[in-house]
């Protein structure tokens, strides 16, 4: 019986090894997945956070993040802050949250919070325009008090503007607070990036390669060829050859302005009958047809924001040429501008970085021949470099003017005499009125009434020439298919790239 009994153990055994060995299993593979591969037109040189532009640069990269910042909803929110109180006309309490992270694990506390701000007040004159030298003082481990210099009624604004981010010094450089730390950089040439693992849901992300390429037919093959995942910022063209590829491409509304800076301290732009002739003889539709898209600018601003401009720009070619005359340019056999022996010559400057100015710059040399006006023109890399130099006479420019959902920062920052950014020179004692005006009201109709006030004397002194509110192209692959760019290319890089 006990032969019997093994037996046919034995064989239900070698039934269930059959059937096991029939059948098809799924082997589960564990793959890293590949990088997020970006093509734009720059990457930073130089990991400095006080400097210049380089805090936004840092941010877009996903390497830093302002204390407060604005979601793709246009709200303001903070990883930093708990609660905002103002204590009296000049001072504010911040209460922190507690828990959060710099990149090396250690806390974002009162004290390291208050030395990263009092630190860019100091070294970046760019994060004074609001409210002038802000200080910040430690009260316990997570209440800081603010003392603004400039009366402000939104310090959350203020604390979301590009300068104004969160970084301490390490033994090996400084350390941020973004959703990705440096793996490799290769100054102004690309960029690897890893997962900060001490940002939330640092799992869930992978590497991330950002590659600079200026020139729009790189851009576009390096897409074609499945090099890149993401190309942003490609011109109009491009996004037309590709789309009719079958390409996924985004078209956004850009939250940046393209303007003319005018150098009004010396050269020919000093002359304000020079620069009414240019305004009236610039036909802005030429720019939106040859940028197939965007709209002619109508101030400052970005046309869907409550306080842009309502400045309706005025194209009149013999009213310009009417003005140059009686300004005393006259048509030489040349059929260019002269007076007392020099040519009406001006020096044209942009940049690289925005591909689009160099479209406009096309257009702007023939209407300025229309006019009998000689330009001379140069593209270059770093053009708030060749601003300080004072050897331009019109550069153009973009900026997006309302990166924290309000027009005051820009303002002051261009506009303002002495501004940090005030390239062009300018000064008006009625902006100036104007600007300290706005400091003392909060965001409202008074607020957005005077906002347009300051737009419509720019406009009549001309410091800049307002040009197109533009749309701007992002080329996506496959797997970046839900990728949703906002709030122009301040956030290119950030916590939700991976999904």
């Amino acid at each position: 019986m006990k032969k019997i009994i093994k037996f046919l153990l034995c064989s239900l055994l070698l039934v269930i090894f059959f059937v096991a060995c029939g059948e098809k299993k799924e082997e589960k593979v564990v793959t890293e997945d590949k990088p997020i591969v970006i093509g734009q037109t720059f990457v930073v040189g130089a990991i400095e956070p006080t400097v210049g532009g380089t805090p936004w640069s840092l941010t877009t990269h996903g390497l830093s993040e302002t204390v407060f910042s604005v979601d793709r909803n246009g709200n303001l929110v903070s990883r930093y802050v708990e609660e905002v109180e103002r204590t009296d006309k000049l001072n504010w309490v911040l209460k922190l949250k507690k828990g959060v992270k710099f990149s090396d694990g250690t806390e974002v506390n009162a004290e390291t919070l208050a030395w990263a701000m009092n630190t860019v007040m100091e070294e970046n004159p760019l994060s004074n325009a609001t409210a002038g030298k802000v200080k910040f003082e430690k009260v316990d481990d997570y209440t800081v008090n603010v003392t603004v210099e400039r009366e402000t009624q939104n310090l959350k604004s203020l604390l979301a503007e590009w300068t104004n981010i969160i970084f301490k010094k390490g033994d090996n450089g400084y350390i941020f607070t973004g959703p990705y730390v440096i793996k490799n950089l290769e100054p102004e040439v690309s960029l690897t990036l890893e997962p900060n693992q001490y940002y939330e849901n640092s799992e869930k992300r992978g590497e991330v390669i950002i590659k600079a390429i200026s020139d729009m037919a790189s851009m576009k093959l390096a897409f074609e060829s499945g090099e890149l995942d993401m190309a942003f910022g490609i011109t109009p063209e491009i996004a037309g050859e590709l789309k009719d590829e079958g390409k996924i491409v985004e078209t956004i509304d850009a939250g940046y302005q393209y303007f003319s800076v005018l150098n009004t301290a010396t050269g020919i732009m000093s002359d304000k009958s020079v620069r009414e002739a240019i305004n009236l003889g610039l036909d802005r539709e030429d720019y939106i047809k040859a940028l197939k898209g965007g709209r002619v600018a109508n101030g400052l601003f970005a046309q869907y924001f409550s306080f842009a401009g309502d400045v309706k720009l005025e194209y009149n070619l013999d009213k310009a040429n009417s003005i140059l005359e009686e300004d005393g340019w006259k048509l030489n056999k040349d059929g260019l501008r002269e007076k007392d022996g020099k040519i009406l010559s001006i020096n044209l400057l942009t940049y690289n970085s925005r591909p689009d100015l160099k479209i406009i710059m096309q257009v702007m040399l023939s209407q300025l021949k229309k006019m009998g006006i000689e330009a001379k023109t140069s593209i270059v890399d770093n053009i708030d470099v060749e601003a300080k130099k004072k050897e331009f006479d019109l550069i153009l420019y973009a900026q997006h003017t309302a990166p924290t959902g309000e027009p005051t920062y820009f303002l002051n920052q261009f506009f303002r005499t002495d501004g940090s950014k005030n390239m062009m020179s300018y000064s008006s004692k009625e902006v100036d009125e104007l600007l300290d005006k706005m400091g003392t009201l909060p965001f409202g109709d008074e607020l957005i009434k005077t906002a347009k006030q300051i737009q419509e004397v720019i406009y009549k002194d001309l410091p800049v020439l307002y040009l197109v509110d533009p749309e701007w192209n992002v080329a996506l692959s496959e797997r970046l298919k839900d990728y949703k760019p906002y709030c122009g290319d301040y956030y290119i890089v950030n916590s939700e790239l991976y999904k």
